[in-house]
Parts: structure tokens; C-alpha cells; sequence
């Protein structure tokens, strides 16, 4: 290196030189700049006097030095302190030069002042550190939330499973009118209560990320013609017009969830019906043709109160409804469109609205339903006939022994009503401990096993049957788990312990049958 090269790296650099010991022998101006020395102060004196008093006996600091004296390079980054005890921190590299001979004459050490680059990384760990630590109190929030909402649903869903189970039976006895008009009263309630807990059992779905599509074939039109037939009567009471038109284009199966399909349109056109007085609600079923991703678009119109454009975007937000008052006149708790929004994204679509106070209202959205040729074996009219209705003796090819588990007198109680006027074989125990000891000495058809029961859950007792079946060799009994829990870890929670399938509590009348006959016919059906 040239003298002239060597004098411009000293000039454009903060540079310090020290001998082997690490005593200062001089240091250009920058690097006093650095410090807040003055050259005076600081030559002779040892290099230990810029580093933390903490940091002057630590083994690694007498290590560099030694390395240093053996002509070892160091290079690192390094805090120290200046004159006014402010500490800053260096970029440093340390060059040992050596004589003739070979020994270390002097070490020169350029260097680079970091301290701010250090304080902005620093700062953006540590506002890092505070996103992340808010993240995840806002995780726990959220999950402490649905855990609560689901806890909440399960303790409203077990007593409201006798509700509506005495309700419906009591509807299917001999009453007068005004009899009739109470129980008609107590289903609509039933009902109301119902679709409320389900929209928060789905929010908390949802915020847990938890909220699943089953892609299974279904039939559009029947499904279709299931909306009519429920929401036609509703439709009729307020003098309204509903009408639901498939393009000829439409294919008829497709692979997709049904229910979630089923529950986006429910929405739309209850809805619909609740905020028009007059006129007409119209449901159309087109192939998608816009520049929206999906391939089925569906669109939902009302003659109704309509919606301030600027109330658009907060229609879709959790507890919101467009107007306040809307609450109070109309009641609702503002989830339906929330969790629309959300299933609509989940089948890869979009929802979006047209809308004029006092004009009316059209829903559109799209999803992704893929074409499927399958077609799907619908019980026909005469067995389903079999299936709910009661006067029959029974719908079974043969008698079945059907054992039901549950810790609540109430629950067993109704399992036994909704049963009563078939043929098959009714036994109860009133927790796991029973069950497995019912099974032990005797062999069952069917279990009805609920989960959540003292001193053994149907969870342990399932899998001791499962496991007592494999021991002795005998055929696998069909175990349904029955809980208010509805969470698809509940579900899997079900399967994994060795049910065959998971009923969510309230259990209605004709699930139940349905359930029975599926068991013994082997047979899958589409809703």
C-alpha cells in the first residue's frame, strides 16, 4: 500500500493503533470524535478504558488481546463508552502488523460508528416484540372468547335439546286449536333461539379458524326446492312473492358443502322476507359470467326497505345491522351476513349488494362447485314416509337393540319418546361406568353415547368398548357420540375416541330416525 493510500484510509476511516498489550499509541481525529477524547488523554492509556467496566475482565476480552499478540485478526461488533459515559457502539476490525522478523510490532483498528443503525434495529425488535406480544394476546382473546361462546352454547344447547324435542313431540299429539297455536308459538321460539346459537357457535367457528366445508355430490334443485317448501309458508303469510329460477346452463350435481350452500341462501332470503312488506323475493341460479372468481353465481332479490349505500361495507361486520332501530323492529343479532361473508370467501367466491333505501335490495354471490356426473341416491317418498312416521311400527327390517347413555334424566327420557312407537329394544345407562358394564354382559346395535358425563366421559367409555370388542372378537356396535359440542375438533375428538359419527345437540325427532335407519342400510344421503 502507498504512503499517500495509507494516509487517505487514515483520514476517510476512524482509526486507533495500540501496541501488543493493547495500549493506545495514537488515534486520527475521527475516531476522537467518536470517544470525545483528545489525543493527550488517551495515548498510554489502555484500550480497556472504552468498554463497559462489566465487560474489562471478561475472559473473552483477555482472549481477543492474546489472539491479537499471536497476529490474529479480529472482527466484530462492539459496544463502548465515551468520555461522557455514553455508550456507543462500533463496527471494528483489528489488523495485527508485524515487523521483519515476524513478531507483532502494533495493531491498527478501523472503525465505523453503528450506534444508530443498532438503535433503529433495536427499536424495530422491540416494536416486533410488542406486535407480536399484542398478536398474541388478541390470539388469546379471540380463543378465550370462542372457548367461552362454545361453553355457552353447550350449557344452552343441553336443556333446549328437551325444549325442542317435548315441543316437537308434544305438535304431533291430539290438541285443540288453541293448543295447537301455543305449540306453534313455542316451535317458532324454538327455532328463533336455535338459528341465534348456531350464528355464534359459527362466529366463534370462524374467529377459531375452525369453521370446515364437507365437499360431498349434492343436488341443486332439490336443494333448491328444500328452500321453497321452508320458506315459501313465510313468504305466504306476508302476501309476498318468492320465485327461484335455474338457468338451463346450470349443471344439476356438483361437488360442494350443501348445508353451508344451504345456510348462505337461508340467510339471504330470510332476510329478505323479514325486510319486505310487499312484492316479491326472487332467487337466480346463472353460470358465473363476471370477472369474479367462482363459476356458479347466485343472486337474491327483494322488493323490500333497501340499504344505504354508505351502510354497504358494515352489513358485513359481526353484530352490525344497517340501522339500529333495525334491532329493535326487526330483531336478529347482525351475525347472518358476518358469517355469510366468511362461507362465501371459504368456497372461494365473493359477495357483494345493489341496494336503494326504500328500493329494494339484490345479494349476489359466487362460489366454487365443481360439475360432478355422480348422482346421489335420494331415499324415495315410501321409505322416507316409513322413516317419520310414527304410527308405523317400524322402519327397521328387524328389531334392534339400541342402548342410550346419558348422565341427564331428561336426555334419556326423550331418546325413549322419540322412540316409543317402534319396535325396537330400548336400554339406558346413566354414565360410562354403566355403559361399559351394560356391554360387558350384553350385545347392542346401536349406542347413543353422550360425551360429557361424570367419573367416565362417553369419550374413555368408547374406547373401552372398542377395545373389549377386539379383545373377545365381536362385531363392532354402531356408537353415535351425542354432545352439545360442535366444534370440528369435537367431531374429530368423536371419531378418534371410535364412534362412528358425531350428533350435535339439540337432536331433533327425525334426525334420530334418520340416524337408525342409516346404521343398517349402509347407505349415505345427501342434504
Amino acid at each position: 500500500m502507498t504512503h499517500s493510500v495509507y494516509d487517505a484510509l487514515l483520514n476517510s476511516n476512524a482509526v486507533i493503533e495500540f501496541d501488543p498489550q493493547g495500549y493506545i499509541l495514537w488515534a486520527n481525529r475521527n475516531y476522537l470524535n467518536i470517544m470525545g477524547y483528545e489525543l493527550e488523554e488517551i495515548v498510554g492509556q489502555h484500550h480497556s478504558m472504552f468498554l463497559p467496566e462489566k465487560s474489562q475482565h471478561e475472559l473473552s476480552y483477555q482472549q481477543m488481546w492474546y489472539q491479537l499478540a499471536q497476529g490474529q485478526t479480529q472482527v466484530g461488533e462492539f459496544k463502548r463508552v465515551t468520555k461522557n459515559n455514553k455508550e456507543v457502539w462500533i463496527q471494528g476490525s483489528y489488523t495485527p502488523v508485524r515487523h521483519p522478523s515476524g513478531y507483532v510490532i502494533k495493531i491498527i483498528k478501523m472503525v465505523i460508528d453503528i450506534t444508530e443503525k443498532k438503535r433503529l434495529a433495536e427499536n424495530l425488535e422491540k416494536k416486533n416484540r410488542e406486535l407480536a406480544s399484542t398478536a398474541e394476546k388478541a390470539k388469546a382473546a379471540t380463543y378465550a372468547k370462542s372457548v367461552f361462546l362454545a361453553n355457552m352454547s353447550h350449557e344452552i344447547r343441553t336443556p333446549l335439546n328437551s325444549i325442542i324435542g317435548i315441543t316437537d313431540t308434544l305438535a304431533e299429539t291430539k290438541l285443540d286449536n288453541q293448543q295447537a297455536s301455543f305449540v306453534e308459538i313455542l316451535q317458532r321460539a324454538n327455532n328463533q333461539l336455535m338459528t341465534i346459537i348456531n350464528d355464534v357457535l359459527d362466529l366463534s367457528k370462524v374467529e377459531a379458524g375452525e369453521l370446515e366445508l364437507k365437499m360431498l355430490p349434492f343436488q341443486l334443485q332439490k336443494l333448491l326446492d328444500e328452500l321453497t317448501s321452508v320458506l315459501g309458508f313465510r313468504a305466504r303469510e306476508k302476501a309476498l312473492k318468492l320465485s327461484i329460477e335455474v338457468d338451463p346452463d346450470v349443471d344439476s350435481f356438483y361437488i360442494g358443502d350443501a348445508d353451508r350452500l344451504r345456510q348462505i341462501l337461508m340467510n339471504l332470503l330470510n332476510n329478505a322476507i323479514k325486510f319486505t312488506h310487499g312484492g316479491e323475493i326472487s332467487l337466480r341460479v346463472t353460470r358465473n359470467r363476471t370477472s369474479r372468481p367462482g363459476n356458479v353465481l347466485f343472486c337474491v332479490a327483494d322488493t323490500g326497505i333497501g340499504i344505504a349505500k354508505s351502510k354497504f361495507k358494515d352489513i358485513f361486520q359481526p353484530f352490525t345491522q344497517a340501522d339500529p332501530t333495525t334491532t329493535r323492529r326487526y330483531g336478529g343479532t347482525g351475525l347472518g351476513l358476518s358469517i355469510t361473508k366468511n362461507i362465501v370467501e371459504m368456497m372461494q367466491g365473493q359477495i357483494w349488494l345493489e341496494s336503494e333505501v326504500g328500493m329494494g335490495s339484490v345479494f349476489y354471490f359466487t362460489a366454487t362447485l365443481k360439475p360432478t356426473q355422480e348422482r346421489i341416491n335420494y331415499f324415495p317418498q315410501p321409505v322416507y314416509s316409513r322413516l317419520t312416521n310414527d304410527n308405523k311400527a317400524s322402519f327397521a327390517a328387524e328389531r334392534l337393540k339400541i342402548l342410550i347413555v346419558d348422565d341427564v334424566d331428561d336426555n334419556r327420557a326423550l331418546f325413549g319418546i322419540y322412540l316409543q312407537n317402534t319396535i325396537h329394544s330400548l336400554s339406558y345407562a346413566a354414565s360410562g361406568v354403566e355403559a361399559v358394564e351394560r356391554v360387558q354382559n350384553e350385545h347392542f346395535d346401536i349406542i347413543f353415547m353422550d360425551v360429557q358425563m361424570p367419573e367416565m366421559d362417553g369419550y374413555e367409555a368408547t374406547r373401552r368398548i372398542r377395545a373389549m370388542e377386539k379383545e373377545y372378537h365381536r362385531p363392532p356396535t354402531r356408537i353415535f357420540a351425542c354432545t352439545a359440542n360442535a366444534f370440528a375438533e369435537d367431531v374429530k375428538k368423536s371419531l378418534q375416541a371410535g364412534c362412528d359419527k358425531h350428533l350435535s345437540k339439540p337432536i331433533r325427532k327425525d334426525t334420530l330416525l334418520k340416524t337408525i335407519l342409516l346404521s343398517f342400510t349402509e347407505q349415505e344421503m345427501a342434504y
